[in-house]
């Protein structure tokens, strides 16, 4: 029994990798399909063998879950915290139990791709990292040649909203974008030019969103790039080392690959996601990874259902009739 990932990236061909994982020590000269960590504690190249068949491995840890109660008792520690360290922004992330049959994850990945083909499309196994499924619309960075590419998301609100965006959400998102153009600067990337903000809709929800480009100098990697860059406030908070010291006080699940990153590096080409929208499957259930950006306005009760709305992503694809298919 081999390792195995299935992706798709928008406008491609769904492809198959069979093979295993391995620990990289170092990612200056990797090129293939890389999975980092939210903590980078955990990147995992790919070494591809001969096709064989496709079995899953499930994780010993179970993810903790919380309920409402809990959640919102935990949500203003995280508030006290953003008070208290006088910080800008941190993501709060918790984790919702599902009934699912692993025996219908190659049913739940194809309906995903359908669903969503604006996104990376995801299903990997492997003996080190058990077995996640996702659909992530957040790009970390893609590259060509010296062009590089990234993209500034957060602010969040169901796709059939027609409201106005709050001011909170405006300042999560400009923090997202700043702290991506002071990182380009301190790395000396050249021709820095932002977007404006606009709407981006990304199945259920959608998000204020600001695209940015650069060009990359000579002895410098994308991948290099990208683990500069991860994690961004988008994901951790700002700044980052009290939102990293917040999180891990407060959370009580371990995140591992939940906003860590994934995708392809090569030479000239690269293309990496932010690993969002996305669950850890065992055999009988699968376990949603959500979060949403606390501020110092955010309300928790309001913060729990944007929670509840991004989780949609997968559950609206989960269908009722796979034994008949």
């Amino acid at each position: 029994m081999s390792d195995f990932i299935k992706y798709r990236f928008p406008g491609k061909e769904k492809e198959t990798l069979c093979g295993e994982f391995y620990p990289l020590k170092s990612i200056k000269e990797y090129k293939g399909f890389i999975i980092s960590s939210f903590a980078d504690d955990e990147i995992f190249g790919f070494n591809e063998q001969k096709e064989s068949s496709l079995e899953f491995s499930f994780s010993e840890e179970i993810p903790y879950c919380v309920n409402a109660r809990e959640y919102y008792m935990q949500a203003h520690e995280l508030l006290n915290g953003l008070n208290f360290m006088q910080m800008e922004k941190a993501v709060f992330s918790r984790v919702k139990k599902v009934e699912f049959s692993a025996k219908n994850l190659f049913y739940l990945y194809e309906d995903l791709c359908q669903k969503y083909p604006q996104s990376l499309v995801y299903l990997f196994s492997g003996k080190k990292l058990g077995t996640w499924i996702g659909a992530t619309p957040e790009i970390l960075i893609e590259s060509h040649r010296q062009n590089l590419f990234t993209c500034a998301m957060a602010g969040t609100q169901k796709s059939d909203e027609n409201r106005q965006w709050t001011n909170k959400e405006k300042t999560e998102q400009e923090i997202v974008k700043e702290d991506i153009v002071q990182c380009f600067k301190e790395l000396k990337l050249n021709e820095v030019e932002c977007s404006e903000t606009y709407d981006f809709l990304a199945g259920p929800v959608k998000h204020l969103r600001t695209d940015i480009a650069a060009t990359i100098p000579k002895g410098l990697s994308a991948l290099e790039i990208a683990n500069f860059l991860h994690p961004t406030p988008a994901v951790c908070g700002y700044p980052y080392v009290q939102a990293l010291q917040l999180i891990q006080t407060v959370e009580q699940q371990r995140r591992r690959f939940y906003t860590g990153y994934l995708g392809w590096v090569e030479n000239n080409y690269s293309k990496l996601y932010v690993n969002i929208r996305c669950a850890q499957s065992f055999e009988n259930s699968l376990y949603l990874y959500i979060g949403g950006g606390y501020t110092l306005e955010s309300i928790p009760e309001l913060e729990w259902i944007e929670t509840e709305n991004k989780s949609k992503t997968i559950i609206h694809c989960i269908r009722n009739d796979y034994d008949k298919r």
